[in-house]
């Protein structure tokens, strides 16, 4: 059965997501170095979409990854590991056209390849390269971003220096909230994941050394529109409820800056 990637907060409103996100990322220098290690796609199918619909779909299997209706910068932003506020200079034709893409692994023993979705994604990065001819680095931008320090009053979370032996990263709905789960979660892996629900990359300054187990709870986007006393901004949550702060600053940002992209050549 295909699953459905695990995306960022901004792609969300457009597809059904049943199992909960993976939040930690590690960004573009990590997906690039990932996709020198893994083969390429054995067969790859790609025409343009012209049907009149904004709607689109992305999944994946054990040994594919299939788009429909997908604008190329968003395949971008799934390879590099970026949101579209880290991109820049992509335009033209093939900034405004979408496209459905199937690239696959043929089993080369018999045995049918099991690939995760993070080498897929990252395998898309020489896909892109061969069949759009992108050409793109990465440098840094100073860019508004959030610091995350410590409030006033002191953190409420409970830290420990014990060595770590794994941790993990879910977000899930409870009525009208969202809730974040961890375990073993550092103070850098926090601020990565608050930058997919702040929307701006999150820097941690909290100065705090450890790892701890968080549970996060914020209002989910249509409570917010509907507003009332109730809701609860994740900026709020994070200071009531950790002991901690986000605050606007600037600093530095990767950016993908593509040098050359074109239309995709013909199967």
């Amino acid at each position: 059965m295909p699953r459905p990637l695990l995306l960022a907060p901004i792609l969300l409103a457009a597809l059904t997501i049943a199992a909960p996100a993976q939040l930690a990322h590690k960004g573009p220098a990590a997906n690039i170095a990932l996709s020198k290690t893994l083969p390429p796609f054995d067969v790859v199918s790609i025409s343009v979409n012209n049907a009149d619909d904004q709607q689109f779909n992305m999944s994946t299997g054990t040994d594919h990854i299939r788009a429909t209706n997908v604008p190329l910068l968003m395949l971008i932003e799934f390879a590099y590991d970026v949101k579209a506020d880290q991109i820049a200079g992509l335009s033209g034709p093939v900034d405004s056209a979408r496209f459905d893409i199937e690239a696959k692994v043929v089993p080369q023993d018999g045995s049918a390849p099991k690939l995760t979705d993070p080498q897929l994604i990252a395998m898309l990065i020489p896909l892109l390269a061969d069949r759009f001819h992108l050409k793109a680095h990465l440098e840094p931008r100073t860019k508004p971003v959030y610091d995350l320090v410590v409030a006033k009053g002191g953190p409420k979370i409970k830290l420990s220096q014990d060595e770590i032996t794994g941790n993990s990263w879910n977000i899930n709905g409870e009525d009208t909230m969202k809730v974040l789960t961890s375990q073993n979660a550092r103070m850098s892996d926090l601020a990565d994941a608050l930058s997919d629900e702040a929307g701006r990359k999150v820097i941690d300054k909290t100065g705090l050394t450890g790892h701890a187990d968080i549970t996060l709870k914020w209002s989910d986007d249509v409570a917010a529109e509907q507003g009332g006393p109730d809701v609860i901004s994740i900026f709020t949550a994070v200071e009531e409820q950790l002991g901690l702060k986000l605050e606007p600053s600037k600093g530095p940002v990767d950016t993908l800056v593509i040098d050359h992209a074109e239309m995709p050549t013909p199967d």
